[in-house]
């Protein structure tokens, strides 16, 4: 009995352990190791690794809510015939917004990775808006800006490397070629870095802006500022603006010169030659624009204070100006106050000559910082435009029937505030006025009840908007 026990014991035994070896051999499951977010610095900017690779990524942007509003005055409808005008009453002020409301979400994602040709860049920046009323962006998403930098090259849709320092501090321009905070081409460039700061580029950008503003009248192609008697054909765009520009950035601060070549190709409306027999007549020059800017940086006065001005000299080639960027794109008007400023790149005189205008402009910004929260940002800017070429002294656009004066000149002063409470909040409120002068046409006949031809035309837009970025 005993030695049976003994047997029966020990084979228990065995089976236990046996079981226990088995078990022992059978797969655990075993958490993965962690992986953290690594944080990165390239090129001076920092971000966080895309997992599984080596590119760091920074994703910013901002979300903006405003009001705005501006005055209105009594408007002026034009007709036109050759060798002969008329100006009556337009649109009441009654019929046209005087306040508006606009939102916007920006996204900006950065990607970068060194190589050996230096840092690899891709960059897109997405907005989506919304509003209504008066100077508003209307409603929609698009690409604000898209572009790959490599060793040097510049592709895709950027800031235009004519211009300074685009269109001013606030959301309604000074008169300055923009093209940096909206409106900015597609183009190829590449720049040269001489050490020191400073450096040289040679851009092959898109004429126009690709929207309808300054797109000759065709919605959705990209082409120049065009104007005519009646009737016209913009022959499309044969070749890229070519810019070339010199850069230097000091300690001090910087400085800027940049030229623009700009093709202008067109022809002119139906007319009937000495003959008697119908006719047209095409234009194909080369308009041309340089720009020269300088800022200085004054530490003395404040951290992160500076000023900045600019002057712009055009012939055939009317937005480089910054005209059409002045206010809201109303070419001396504010909200279609009185005469506007007359804009294009040539002009069809009707008879098969053309028209050519000689534009530019200055300007002056000036960033103060009176506390780490609070700041102001003033601004003035003066702009002229002439045309030569004319017959006597009337100018009519294409396919509007407007009596356009030879001369004009205009000014816009303002400022912006702004109040930053905490960091990433920004508190804004800017105001602006400006004042246009305009030449009388020769044979204007005047329509009662008006009694004098608008010569002058004024007035303020405002707005106020809170941002949140991140």
């Amino acid at each position: 009995m005993t030695l049976m026990k003994s047997i029966l014991l020990g084979s228990a035994a065995g089976i236990v352990a046996v079981a226990g070896a088995q078990a022992a051999d059978l797969p655990t499951k075993k958490s993965a190791p962690a992986e953290y977010v690594r944080v990165c610095n390239v090129g001076g900017m920092a971000g966080f690794i895309i997992p599984g690779s080596d590119t760091c990524l920074k994703i910013t942007g901002y979300v903006t809510a405003q009001v705005e509003a501006g005055n209105v005055k009594q408007a002026y409808a034009y007709s036109f015939a050759p060798g002969s005008s008329s100006v009556g009453l337009g649109p009441t002020k009654d019929a046209r917004n005087t306040f508006g409301w606009t939102t916007r979400a920006n996204l900006t994602m950065d990607a970068r990775q060194d190589t050996a040709y230096g840092v690899l860049r891709g960059y897109f920046e997405i907005q989506a808006e919304f509003g209504s009323g008066y100077d508003t962006d209307g409603s929609g998403t698009y690409i604000n800006r898209a572009y790959i930098q490599w060793a040097g090259i510049t592709a895709g849709k950027a800031n235009s490397f004519f211009s300074f320092f685009g269109g001013g501090e606030g959301w309604a321009n000074m008169f300055s070629p923009d093209r940096q905070g909206f409106n900015q081409p597609d183009l190829m460039a590449y720049t040269a870095t001489f050490g020191g700061g400073f450096s040289a580029t040679l851009s092959f950008e898109s004429a126009g802006n690709g929207t309808s503003q300054g797109d000759g009248g065709a919605t959705g192609s990209n082409v120049p500022f065009l104007y005519g008697t009646t009737n016209w054909t913009n022959l499309g765009t044969e070749a890229p603006d070519i810019v070339v520009s010199l850069d230097a950035n000091q300690a001090w601060g910087s400085a800027h010169v940049a030229g623009v070549a700009h093709q202008v190709r067109a022809i002119s409306a139906p007319f009937t030659n000495a003959a008697g027999n119908g006719e047209q007549d095409t234009l194909n020059k080369w308009g041309w624009a340089i720009d020269g800017g300088v800022k200085f940086n004054l530490p003395s006065f404040g951290a992160g204070d500076n000023v900045s001005l600019q002057g712009v000299w055009t012939r055939n080639a009317i937005w480089y100006s910054g005209i059409p960027d002045g206010m809201w794109g109303e070419n001396g008007q504010v909200n279609g106050n009185g005469l506007p400023m007359p804009i294009g790149d040539t002009w069809s005189n009707g008879d098969g000559t053309w028209a050519t205008p000689t534009a530019w402009s200055i300007g002056a910004t000036l960033e103060h910082h009176f506390s780490p929260v609070f700041s102001l940002d003033p601004e003035v800017s003066y702009a002229e435009v002439h045309w030569s070429g004319l017959p006597g002294n009337v100018i009519g656009t294409l396919g509007t029937g407007t009596v356009i004066p030879k001369d004009s000149e205009s000014w816009i002063v303002g400022a912006i505030a702004h109040w930053d409470p905490v960091p990433h909040l920004d508190f804004a409120f800017e105001l602006m006025y400006q004042s246009t002068h305009t030449s009388t046409p020769l044979g204007t006949t005047l329509v009662a009840p008006v009694t004098s031809f608008p010569n002058h035309t004024d007035g303020f837009e405002g707005r106020f908007y809170i941002t949140r970025d991140f």
